[in-house]
């Protein structure tokens, strides 16, 4: 029986199919580029320097976004600092809205199953956007606060010992197939793969919304 649920928090809980339009809408005010533009841009620097990040030796976020950033102010020739972008992306992640379906978390919590989020990401972030709690949860790791990425083992180790369970008791939500669904499977996870955004991936356990892990609750 499922005692517990581990989700992924950006792109699974968190809406972040345009992370960085937000930014893009900053600097595209600045030097009046069209945002649209500048965000295709923006993701393909990130994925230049986050490509295989999480299977690195740990370094924050904030590094690496300060790499991506020092590229960008170099190309569009950016008057403010890297950290004052940075600083104004995390302020849009922050405000970044849950998925509708985040509803279901309440569902999860009557039936008294325990809830951790694990997310790659920065507490400078990740903390002030779920202060309020927009979802119930019991748990929240960071890989800023155990300075290890998903999918390392040890983060996964880590996590179960939080919630004080055993592998064959819970299961991972995420949506990022290579660092949460092989990550969670090659620790021993049952690991479901949400489909938030088009992804050409064939796998057993894909569902579309969280309402459809109703019929994992059992397992």
């Amino acid at each position: 029986m499922i005692k517990g649920i581990i989700f992924d928090l950006y792109g699974t809980l968190i809406n972040a199919n345009h992370l960085f339009l937000p930014i893009a809408e900053i600097i595209s005010k600045e030097i009046n580029i069209p945002a649209i533009d500048l965000e295709k841009t923006i993701r393909n620097v990130y994925n230049k320097y986050f490509n295989s990040y999480h299977l690195k030796p740990f370094k924050p976020e904030r590094e690496y976004y300060n790499l991506m950033f020092k590229e960008l102010k170099k190309f569009y020739k950016l008057e403010n600092s890297e950290e004052w972008y940075i600083n104004q992306m995390y302020k849009t992640f922050i405000e970044l809205k849950p998925y509708d379906d985040v509803e279901f978390l309440k569902t999860i919590k009557k039936a008294k199953i325990k809830i951790a989020i694990l997310s790659n990401a920065d507490d400078d972030f990740v903390i002030p956007a779920l202060k309020n709690k927009p979802f119930p949860f019991d748990f929240l790791i960071t890989s800023y606060s155990v300075k290890m990425y998903k999918p390392d083992p040890k983060i996964f180790e880590y996590t179960l010992n939080k919630m004080n369970l055993q592998k064959n008791e819970v299961i991972f939500v995420g949506d990022n197939y290579n660092v949460d669904i092989v990550g969670g499977n090659n620790f021993g996870i049952k690991s479901i793969l949400i489909k938030r955004w088009n992804q050409n991936i064939t796998y057993s356990d894909s569902i579309y919304t969280l309402k459809e892990l109703y019929k994992y609750l059992k397992y």
